[in-house]
């Protein structure tokens, strides 16, 4: 990614949110299902439960996550 895109997304969604975003992007497969717990992202990320919990409700809300079950996601 460009580094000017990453500053202005870190700017727009903050510095955690933006982390949790990039990661669920490239780690999801070639049809946008991501494989990942909550407590395993927060370990691997090292940002707390509470900011990713958020962080997936926001997603949700704008549409752009679905929680399918825990520990499986799609990007849309």
């Amino acid at each position: 990614m460009d580094d000017k895109v990453k500053t202005l997304c870190v700017k727009i969604f903050g510095k955690k949110r933006f982390e949790i975003l990039e990661f669920l992007a490239l780690h999801a497969n070639e049809d946008g299902f991501v494989f990942v717990n909550i407590e395993e992202l927060s370990k691997r990320l090292n940002i707390s439960k509470p900011t990713i919990i958020s962080t997936f409700k926001f997603l949700e809300e704008k549409a752009l996550l679905e929680k399918l079950k825990n520990g499986l996601y799609k990007l849309k």
